[in-house]
């Protein structure tokens, strides 16, 4: 009898046991993840800058094809840019004799801001996104000479400063 009273003891106490929730120590700790997003520009040009052949003297003439609300060139600032930027332009002469005073670009078909290309970089568009539209024009005096002239039109996107 002593024996099944033991025995019957001991299951109540295992049983005892195996009904007490486990409790357990918690610790938590974290760390911090950090990442450096670089600047990214990234535009396209559309269009072309053509004015034919002329014959002196000829007083800001639009490039072929472009009309209001057709400009010459049009620069998008692509969707996956990630900061402000600033469209600036220059010129530089590849060959011939005539000036880079005599090319001149605007914003606007109406020539409200007309200006002559430089040789170096001149901010056209302050915080450009979306669309940027580059009309263009040539003045020809008499007297130039014959033969092809060209420059290169130079676009530059960089992030804005204020």
């Amino acid at each position: 009898m002593k024996k099944l009273a033991i025995s019957i003891a001991v299951s109540l106490m295992l049983v005892a046991l195996l009904a007490v929730p486990a409790i357990a120590a918690e610790e938590e700790t974290s760390t911090t993840a950090t990442v450096a997003v670089n600047e990214f520009v990234n535009i396209t040009l559309a269009g072309s800058i053509g004015f034919g052949s002329v014959e002196p003297p000829v007083t800001q003439q639009g490039t072929v094809g472009q009309s209001d609300g057709s400009p010459a060139i049009t620069i998008t600032v692509e969707p996956d840019t990630n900061v402000d930027v600033d469209i600036s332009i220059k010129g530089a002469i590849n060959s011939g004799t005539l000036a880079l005073s005599n090319w001149f670009y605007s914003t606007q078909y109406d020539k409200s801001d007309i200006a002559a290309l430089t040789g170096s970089y001149v901010e056209v568009y302050d915080t450009a996104t979306g669309t940027s539209d580059f009309y263009h024009w040539i003045s020809v005096p008499a007297g130039t000479d014959s033969g092809d002239h060209s420059v290169s039109v130079s676009y530059k996107a960089e992030t804005h400063t204020p």
